[in-house]
């Protein structure tokens, strides 16, 4: 190999070849943003959490901003709260029979908002409710770490397959985010007087494996919401905000030869993604509540959002040789745009009062994540084509579930207990989404929570504490070619504080 030319090569990089690249980069990457910006898991107040979600059919509550506005028509005073706590969001993995845990602390803001309560001029609408407030969609921390030991299984065999048939300085064009950094860094090389053939650095060789994830980021939204009632029987209201997302991640691969006769001892592949957009919705609701009966009724929907999506992505590796060195190399930038759709969703819930002892709510909600979208100025048309005929057909309906029960101990006591379940949301056997065993992999498994708190009230003062965790299957491949497949699952808990008043 030689390194001065492809140096020379590596440095004449154009930008109308680097778009072309960030293209190649980001259509492997739409599906699973696609995914993971329209799964919203909202980390409300201690109550809507403590009552796991289960709101559509309640209000009186912040929470109604993001699960059913009509629950804002059932305010007879004005609230103010807000809601933080400590958070851990990390994993448990098994890969080759070694089994790793990890957890990535950090602190959480929840929902914060007010509701501002007025007088209405009609016998049959007498209140109305004004309310503002922010809540989080979704929290991104995460550290997740996977290692094991393998004979005759290293990433540098797949970038030698990857590489086979493309000349070592075309390389840079086609596969800049991998096999061309491999050559540059002598993970593998040509053979046999070829400029297209490959062997890896690593074939026969024992060597340890290692995957470290760390996430960071939130997806949330700020809402304005009116609600009313009519008569104190129907109550209606609607909603319209502004989502923001935004994640950094940072995969670091690294394998180290534990026993062969490769003169590398260590390679390391840094693999970096930046995302932040926006986009904006709006949702409608209705709480049928009949006049002297304990049962209410309600249902929202929520449309869909356009968000403008924004990748950063970039990769680094690195090779150490025995007796002669370290090699680095790093990729060009990737910088795409692009415009993600979620699908819209629909939620019913009921709930049953017992007097002032207790209630009882459960909620049902389906998305069509079928309805997804996904466009780029900055992509290949049929690579956009791609995307979203798999979005049509590995996609799916998803289906949650979620209840709570609240039981008042004292006059201002209160306890809490909820959770739920939500579907996969992509066939596992398919293409976009699984391998040959048939395993789901990240960000399309099904979602269970549980959650349990209390809250205690003194006056016009309220306080209250959920703590709630949150798990899915995970099941991945360390590298593309992999045969192994990594398996654990991962979770976030995390403690809700909330303190409020009402005036």
């Amino acid at each position: 190999m030689n390194c001065d030319n492809s140096m020379m090569i590596f440095c004449k990089r154009g930008l109308a070849v680097l778009m072309t690249l960030c293209a190649q980069w980001a259509a492997a990457q739409g599906l699973a943003d696609v995914i993971q910006h329209s799964r919203q898991d909202p980390l409300g107040s201690a109550r809507t959490m403590g009552m796991g979600g289960a709101m559509t059919a309640l209000g009186a509550d912040l929470g109604a901003i993001w699960s059913n506005p009509a629950g804002l028509g059932m305010y007879r005073s004005s609230d103010l709260s807000f809601s933080v706590g400590p958070g851990a969001g990390g994993a448990s993995t098994n890969y080759l029979g070694t089994k790793s845990v990890a957890a990535e602390p950090h602190v959480i803001v929840g929902q914060l908002g007010i509701a501002l309560t007025m007088p209405m001029l009609s016998p049959d609408f007498k209140r109305g409710t004004f309310a503002i407030g922010y809540t989080p969609l979704n929290d991104f921390h995460q550290r997740a770490e996977w290692s094991g030991q393998t004979e005759g299984n290293s990433i540098t065999q797949q970038f030698a397959q990857q590489a086979n048939g493309t000349a070592f300085d075309s390389l840079w064009y086609y596969y800049p985010f991998d096999a061309e950094l491999a050559w540059y860094t002598y993970m593998i090389d040509t053979v046999g007087g070829s400029s297209d053939q490959y062997a890896p650095a690593f074939s026969s060789d024992q060597v340890r494996q290692e995957l470290r994830r760390d996430r960071t980021g939130r997806m949330g939204e700020t809402t304005i919401a009116l609600g009313t009632s009519y008569r104190d029987q129907l109550h209606i209201g609607c909603s319209a905000g502004i989502v923001s997302t935004e994640m950094d991640r940072v995969d670091v691969y690294r394998e180290t030869k534990t026993m062969g006769a490769s003169p590398l001892q260590e390679l390391t592949f840094n693999d970096r993604l930046e995302i932040s957009g926006s986009g904006a919705y709006w949702a409608f609701g209705l709480i049928l509540q009949p006049q002297k009966m304990p049962l209410r009724l309600g249902w929202s929907y929520r449309s869909g959002t356009v968000l403008s999506i924004e990748d950063f992505y970039q990769v680094d590796a690195a090779a150490t040789f025995a007796g002669s060195g370290s090699y680095a190399a790093e990729s060009p930038t990737s910088l795409v745009e692009y415009k993600i759709r979620t699908p819209r969703r629909h939620q019913f819930g009921m709930s049953w009062t017992f007097g002032k002892a207790a209630v009882l709510s459960v909620d049902y909600a389906r998305t069509d994540f079928t309805q997804a979208g996904f466009t780029s100025e900055d992509f290949y048309s049929e690579d956009v084509e791609a995307i979203q005929n798999d979005i049509q057909s590995d996609f799916k309906l998803e289906q949650q579930y979620r209840f709570g029960f609240e039981i008042r101990a004292q006059e201002e006591l209160r306890f809490r207990l909820g959770g739920g379940w939500r579907s996969q949301v992509a066939d596992p056997t398919t293409n976009a989404f699984g391998d040959e065993n048939g395993t789901l992999l990240p960000g399309s498994a099904a979602i269970t929570h549980a959650a349990l708190g209390g809250e205690y009230r003194v006056e016009t003062w309220y306080a209250g504490a959920t703590y709630r965790h949150a798990s899915t299957a995970d099941g991945r491949k360390l590298y593309g070619l992999g045969p192994e497949v990594a398996t654990g699952r991962t979770g976030l808990g995390l403690l809700m504080l909330t303190i409020g008043a009402r005036y």
